[in-house]
């Protein structure tokens, strides 16, 4: 039997790779919730009350100061500011494009975290002190925790930046990440809060850097990549806070993470051995999500094997469904995107090794 033709998931691929996709979010988040009062209390830990609250910690401190500075919203809007006096200076419609898209974004960032804000009215960390609390409507200062703003709207931005100058996309991304991070390190916000504000951010991005005609393409490649960051950081701080199952079932995990990751790099064999041959590019990419799903289930836990495993069925469903694609030609390129992919999973294997565990919560 050959591979399914598009055509047939012309109809179902959409939908069903949206439902992976909200799969992949609500397994993430309920996994990530666990992390929410550990984490919260070991910055309060860190962290003695001056006349403000000061991390002892110096890479911590640096990192809420430093995020809080990047992610506030004026600085934010003044970046597209900048983008569109750049383009009528030099008359690039690309920098144009981005100021633009990037200011809708982050409107549309900023009025769907407000408005989720007062709805869900969740306290803010430094308001709680157990598991146990309510959130209802409510329009009180400290009870507007979820979503994050600053991550909100610095992941709407990074999200257009990264659409339009795709080579800076890591570096946008990263920013974008590390003004979360702040946000948890300052005792704002728990990690679901950056999390939820992540996925907004994403989600607003999208949409504002594509034609409103194609909203729902838009929202269901935002869902795509807002599930695997939130299923990636699932999964690295599962690893770095839990120790190997060693039972039974634990060595059936690995048994089956040691299988896909065999499986995907058998398939990349024939991409690095046949590339001149090797033109259809969903067998590459289904040798990634098989190397992806492998690694999963080598950190021995059911919610990020369920969270990875939905996010790359995702990604392959929407990989089937688009018109055939073709590996990149450029020798030079194609080398050094094989050794990233090498050099990464030689990294997971390494933290899946040695830095089990390693996290104080």
């Amino acid at each position: 039997m050959g591979r399914p033709s598009p055509l047939s998931f012309k109809k179902i691929s959409p939908l069903a790779a949206f439902g992976c996709s909200s799969a992949a979010l609500v397994i993430s988040f309920l996994g990530l919730e666990r992390f929410d009062l550990p984490i919260t209390k070991y910055v309060r830990s860190v962290t003695v009350h001056l006349p403000w609250d000061q991390l002892t910690i110096p890479w911590m401190a640096f990192t809420s100061n430093a995020g809080d500075w990047i992610g506030q919203g004026w600085r934010l809007a003044s970046l597209s500011i900048l983008l569109l006096a750049l383009a009528w200076a030099f008359e690039k419609r690309v920098l144009k494009l981005a100021a633009i898209q990037s200011l809708l974004a982050h409107g549309i960032a900023a009025v769907v975290a407000n408005v989720l804000k007062h709805l869900v009215g969740r306290p803010r960390p430094k308001f709680v002190h157990s598991g146990d609390w309510q959130m209802a409507i409510s329009w009180i200062s400290g009870l507007d925790s979820f979503p994050s703003g600053h991550s909100t709207a610095s992941f709407a931005v990074a999200t257009v930046l990264t659409k339009r100058f795709p080579a800076w996309g890591p570096l946008c991304i990263g920013l974008a990440a590390f003004v979360a991070l702040s946000r948890v390190l300052r005792g704002s916000h728990f990690p679901t809060d950056v999390v939820g504000g992540a996925v907004v951010g994403i989600l607003s991005g999208s949409i504002a850097a594509a034609p409103l005609k194609a909203w729902r393409t838009s929202i269901l490649e935002g869902c795509r990549y807002a599930a695997g960051g939130s299923s990636l950081l699932l999964a690295v701080l599962w690893t770095l806070s839990h120790r190997m199952d060693e039972g039974f079932v634990g060595l059936l995990f690995m048994a089956l993470g040691a299988t896909a990751v065999m499986a995907g790099l058998w398939i990349r064999r024939t991409c690095w051995i046949f590339r001149d041959r090797f033109e259809e590019i969903w067998q590459a990419k289904t040798s990634l999500y098989l190397i992806a799903y492998g690694l999963a289930a080598m950190t021995t836990s059911p919610l990020v094997l369920a969270a990875v495993g939905f996010t790359c069925l995702a990604f392959w469903l929407n990989t089937i469904e688009q018109a055939q694609g073709s590996l990149e030609k450029s020798p030079s390129w194609f080398v050094v995107k094989e050794s990233a992919l090498l050099g990464g999973l030689a990294l997971a294997a390494l933290i899946l090794v040695d830095a089990r565990g390693v996290l104080p919560f």
